[in-house]
């Protein structure tokens, strides 16, 4: 004797139980001898759940989770297969679910009908349950492919987005310093300068080309993200000693600022990682730390062992994160609230950048803030593997 089959939705699982993985077939007929049948015919390899009436198999299929497929007989009291598989086609929650009719009519117009409401196959009564079991094994494997083909569309969708945007945003960012490089360099070659100025003039046009450079490594950082070509190259890294390496570096532009940072870069284990991309990923999370700070401030970084993990922790005393801009902080092109103390430019693509790098090793890059007192970001890797 069968157990019996679900004539709703399936629950969330019990504490302990293993959720059920089993593909959901929604059986709907009127003849309770025919319902057994079918059980006894799709399972153990796939999950049966009964309606015995139209008006039940549309309120099932209307549940959540809805069934992957539904096995619907054409003549029924009330409201027939027919009438039920039109509704289904009509509504966009429904739609996608395959039918595949059951009936012991086997005219050609009955066939054609059914197959013009939109059931993907017919199956003539009295079933055979191989056949059963063979068609809906290929009309679901028939949805999956859709699937994945309907998620590469979207994929790609979202890429030419991405790319327009980078073109929209790589012409508005690079027109202003250009004009301004090409205006600079005009006054040096047409114009006799003191010598003071031409040096200063000069470090101007360094320090914008420096931005546009910025700018253009990070477009394509995100370009091979978003591609799928962001390739790593893993090596031994002394993490402590990479983390002390680039706040020596940010530390020139913090002191400029008049801006405190504190090293504890106290011994980890090495990691496999790559210490060009890790090493981007600190410089951001220090460059920001700073960029956002106020002068007197203090910036401390450090790395350390805790619960079994190896972190990386950047602190500041900056303005802190709002509810909102916590929720869209690791989102590219994303223009937080805060603005930078120093004047200094943002793409609103770092941190994006940093998310996807780390998440390539399969780390955690998560932020904690408090509106007014600063924030926290931590960088942190499991040592599953570390190297030798």
């Amino acid at each position: 004797m069968h157990d019996p089959p679900e004539t709703t939705p399936a629950t969330t699982p019990a504490a302990g139980e293993a959720p059920d993985a089993r593909p959901r077939v929604l059986i709907v007929d009127d003849d309770r001898f025919m319902v057994d049948v079918l059980v006894g015919a799709i399972r153990p390899e796939y999950r049966p759940m009964v309606a015995h009436s139209g008006e039940q198999a549309l309120k099932a299929a209307r549940a959540t989770p809805a069934p992957d497929l539904i096995l619907l007989d054409v003549v029924m009291p009330e409201m027939d297969g027919h009438a039920v598989c039109r509704q289904l086609q009509a509504d966009e929650q429904t739609r996608a679910i395959p039918v595949i009719f059951l009936t012991a009519k086997s005219a050609v117009e009955d066939e054609t009908r059914g197959l013009a409401l939109g059931a993907v196959d017919y199956i003539a009564k009295p079933i055979s349950p191989p056949i059963v079991r063979a068609r809906i094994r290929t009309h679901l494997t028939l949805r999956q492919a859709l699937r994945r083909l309907e998620e590469q569309n979207l994929a790609l969708l979202e890429f030419d987005r991405v790319k327009n945007r980078f073109l929209g945003m790589a012409a508005h960012d690079l027109r202003n310093p250009l004009t301004f490089i090409r205006g600079m360099s005009e006054l040096l070659q047409g114009t006799e300068l003191p010598e003071e100025k031409k040096c200063k003039f000069l470090q101007s046009i360094h320090d914008v080309s420096h931005q546009m450079l910025t700018l253009v490594n990070d477009l394509l950082d995100v370009a091979a993200i978003e591609s799928g070509h962001l390739d790593l190259e893993l090596q031994s890294c002394d993490l402590a000693a990479l983390v002390a390496e680039r706040a020596e570096i940010v530390a020139l532009g913090a002191r400029e600022k008049g801006i405190v940072l504190v090293v504890e870069a106290d011994a980890v284990p090495s990691l496999l990682l790559d210490p060009g991309r890790i090493g981007q990923v600190i410089d951001n999370l220090l460059t920001n730390a700073v960029k956002f700070s106020q002068p007197g401030t203090t910036v401390w970084v450090r790395t350390l062992v805790a619960a079994d993990r190896v972190q990386v922790v950047v602190r500041d005393q900056g303005p802190g994160l709002s509810p909102e801009d916590l929720r869209r902080i690791f989102g590219a092109f994303q223009r937080l609230s805060a603005r930078p103390t120093g004047n200094e430019r943002s793409t609103g693509l770092g941190l994006s950048i940093a998310k996807k790098i780390v998440d390539a090793h399969g780390g955690e890059l998560r932020v904690a803030s408090v509106v007014g007192a600063g924030s926290t970001f931590t960088l942190a890797f499991a040592p599953v593997h570390p190297a030798a």
